[in-house]
């Protein structure tokens, strides 16, 4: 099981966002000496200082600079018109080159309203607008130029560079909430990273199990194949005393839970492609109770060494793959103190774990080009 330490840039009272950009870098450089498989970004827009990276691609440039080893991940690129699909695999090329090949690409249709109505895009759209992003982003991988013609991109003959088409293939997740859009992952022959376990253990597996119904037939539309299921978690945090790790990110992840209320009962009263998000609601009763949460899903990720390797023996028997782990808004030595424990007592055993049979695992890396 690899294990991606997941940002999103949270800044705690008190704490700038230079602060704070600073410290994610230095907690990446960290995570890679611990033994963290990846690193990972959001992009995310108006959202203040409950998440304020919104130019992944910039962020991991620099976190490429400094580290040798780990996979980067933008989870997620928002697959709207704001971001044209010829600038991201531009972007997603340029990266991988400069990284020595350890890029993967994670995109979205966007879950946040806020983002949607400042960039006014249709919610009813952006399933649409998803699989014209994965389409012409294959045509750039797989042929090194792209001609589309469709109601949302209209694009004459153009080679794309630097995508390095057909001598390295960078692996393509989706980021999914709902059941369909799992087994729609799954079909297009992208890895799923799933984001709305907080509806339990049960709602789970149904998207593991749709994305594999899916993989089974699949059709690769990204590119190139990719078969791996991540999970997202938030709050993550790990401590000798299971109270103490409870405690000291039990601010954050509330205060998170509020903010992904918000968001998905705005979204399900306005379109349907979103109504599945009012069962965020069977939650509500305990939004506020940390404990309840963590024991009715895997979505917040807090305990002891040994409660965390429980759990995520549970979701490797289920059939995932990776987990991203959002370590953040705890305030930086709380941040730190979390993955050097998670590195020294979860990692070696979750790294003991075979890969599943039918997931496939990213080309080792390359040697950068401009060190070469």
């Amino acid at each position: 099981m690899r294990v991606f330490l997941f940002h999103e840039a949270i800044c705690p009272e008190g704490t700038s966002w230079a602060q704070r950009y600073a410290e994610c870098v230095e907690e990446a450089v960290l995570a890679e000496a611990e033994g963290f498989d990846g690193y990972s970004a959001s992009e995310q827009h108006f959202a203040k200082g409950e998440a304020i990276i919104t130019a992944p691609e910039v962020m991991l440039a620099y976190v490429a600079a400094r580290t040798s080893r780990i996979r980067l991940r933008i989870a997620s690129v928002n697959f709207l018109p704001f971001n044209h699909p010829l600038r991201v695999a531009e972007q997603v090329g340029t990266l991988d080159i400069l990284s020595g090949g350890r890029m993967e690409l994670g995109g979205a249709r966007s879950n946040n309203p806020y983002t949607l109505d400042g960039f006014g895009v249709d919610p009813s759209l952006t399933r649409e607008y998803r699989d014209e992003h994965l389409t012409i982003f294959g045509k750039a991988q797989s042929q090194g130029a792209v001609e589309h013609d469709s109601p949302y991109f209209r694009i004459p003959h153009r080679k794309i560079s630097p995508l390095q088409a057909g001598h390295h293939n960078i692996p393509v997740h989706l980021s999914a909430t709902s059941i369909d859009s799992h087994e729609e992952a799954g079909a297009m022959g992208v890895g799923v990273m799933s984001g709305l376990s907080i509806l339990g253990w049960d709602y789970l597996q149904d998207c593991v199990n749709a994305y594999n119904l899916g993989a089974d037939r699949a059709q690769p539309i990204a590119g190139s194949l990719t078969r791996r299921q991540a999970l997202f978690s938030v709050g993550v945090n790990c401590h000798a005393d299971r109270a103490t790790a409870l405690a000291v990110t039990e601010e954050n992840s509330l205060r998170f839970i509020e903010v992904i209320m918000d968001w998905m009962t705005r979204l399900a009263k306005r379109s349907a492609n979103y109504e599945y998000f009012a069962q965020i609601e069977r939650i509500r009763a305990n939004m506020r109770n940390l404990e309840a949460l963590v024991e009715a899903a895997p979505y917040i990720m807090a305990g002891t060494p040994d409660d965390i390797i429980r759990r995520c023996r549970r979701l490797y028997e289920m059939g995932i793959d990776d987990v991203l782990w959002r370590i953040d808004g705890m305030g930086y030595e709380a941040n730190r103190a979390a993955i050097e424990m998670l590195g020294r007592h979860v990692l070696p055993e979750l790294h003991s774990w075979p890969e599943h049979p039918k997931s496939t695992l990213p080309a080792p890396p390359q040697v950068p080009g401009l060190a070469a």
